[in-house]
């Protein structure tokens, strides 16, 4: 099965009357719970989505030069090997850490599923990767030829197979060797052809990676811009020329799709939060967990070959706290964030928003610190608390919503 459509948790939120606190018609006056929601939108983009954004496209693009590295040595040492693994995974944790702002570019340009799709296309893959024309335009083409592969056999998932296997980094041998998975038997695949594949599929994820930097932040770097435009890829919000990041920063202003501040809070951080706890509980965990263990098929589960599912889930559940929090990698709300914000104006369920959030990270970090991988053992006790855990999450996300449009 491909990713499965986000789907909000709750109603479509309808479109709120700007309106001052002592109900002037002056649009230029604002209330105060307005002014302060302002605060926490100028706070939240550039230190949340610019900054995991930024770091995400990074990480990618060292990925990309690294597998060009390893797939043009003369020889593989460990040491390298396992370089870019450790560089992988850092690239996997910036995006974990960002799906709670997929509501943006990443779902408009279908950015979140040409990256991010499982199960891997295994027999696809080791067709594609027997035939000499198709390794021959990976190597020429770089990117340009990654269609060839097949859509499932692309993004994270398709480098992680090639790196990974059994929760450990590929050894030089394996890679130096021939690929022995049993949906290759038959099909001579060699580990330099494997490392073929992995660089072109690196340059196209990091194609999708400055796009999703670019199409948010008006200031990402020049190279990354002029990239986008050279591969003519959208960078803006529909039917404007403003960035993502403009659009929401620019809310109850003409030509933001945000007709008000409360709608900007509510649809980005807790619809956004939302979807991703409702996902993790319920499709990412929920669906291996809730079948016999003789039915599930392992490839089903994501990011399988590396055993790092419990820790792709954790970065999901931090994606929401920094969202909440006001910035990336912070554990205590900030003065201007959304979580002070709930607690400044008294909403009566911050203090329970805060209290499942942490329960649902503790419940992951349970589930890591057990030694046992999400593949090993899907129906895990486990995993049915952090399910639970991270469902309490998503209701107050939902609850915190509604009170905010109705400011």
């Amino acid at each position: 099965m491909k990713k499965s459509l986000r789907i909000s948790a709750f109603l479509a939120l309808g479109v709120i009357a700007l309106a001052s606190c002592n109900g002037k018609e002056d649009l230029d006056v604002i209330s105060k719970e307005e002014a302060a929601l302002k605060s926490v939108m100028e706070q939240y983009v550039p230190n949340v989505i610019y900054d995991i954004y930024g770091n995400l496209a990074d990480k990618t693009e060292a990925l990309w030069g690294q597998l060009v590295a390893l797939r043009d040595a003369g020889s593989l040492t460990q040491a390298d090997i396992d370089k870019v693994c450790k560089t992988f995974l850092e690239a996997r944790e910036y995006w974990e850490k960002s799906e709670a702002f997929l509501f943006g570019a990443a779902t408009a340009f279908g950015i979140d599923p040409h990256i991010d799709s499982w199960p891997l296309d295994k027999d696809k893959l080791a067709l594609s990767l027997s035939n000499a024309e198709v390794i021959e335009h990976l190597l020429s083409e770089g990117a340009g030829a990654a269609d060839e592969v097949g859509a499932a056999s692309l993004g994270f998932h398709g480098i992680e197979f090639i790196l990974f296997r059994d929760g450990k980094n590929r050894t030089a041998a394996a890679l130096q060797g021939d690929e022995t998975d049993a949906a290759f038997a038959g099909r001579k695949v060699s580990g330099h052809n494997e490392l073929i594949f992995a660089a072109a599929v690196a340059e196209d994820l990091y194609n999708s990676c400055a796009q999703l930097q670019v199409s948010w932040n008006p200031n990402a770097p020049k190279s990354r811009q002029d990239l986008i435009e050279e591969l003519e890829l959208n960078c803006t919000v529909e039917g404007s020329d403003m960035t993502f990041g403009e659009n929401l920063l620019g809310a109850a202003a003409a030509g933001s799709t945000y007709a008000t501040w409360q709608e900007a809070a509510a649809k980005s951080i807790l619809n956004g939060s939302a979807s991703i706890a409702d996902e993790v509980a319920n499709t990412k965990i929920g669906t291996a967990h809730y079948v016999n263990s003789a039915d599930y098929d392992a490839d089903y589960i994501e990011s399988p070959y590396s055993h790092r599912s419990y820790y792709d889930f954790r970065d999901n559940i931090l994606s929401i706290q920094y969202s909440l929090y006001g910035a990336a990698g912070a554990s205590s709300a900030g003065a201007k964030s959304l979580m002070s914000f709930l607690r400044d104006f008294n909403y009566s369920g911050a203090s329970q928003l805060e209290s499942d959030l942490k329960a649902a990270l503790s419940s992951l970090e349970a589930c890591i610190a057990s030694g046992v991988a999400f593949v090993e053992n899907p129906q895990a006790e486990l995993a049915e608390k952090a399910i639970e855990a991270i469902n309490k999450l998503n209701d107050d996300l939902g609850d915190a919503a509604e009170w905010i449009v109705k400011l």
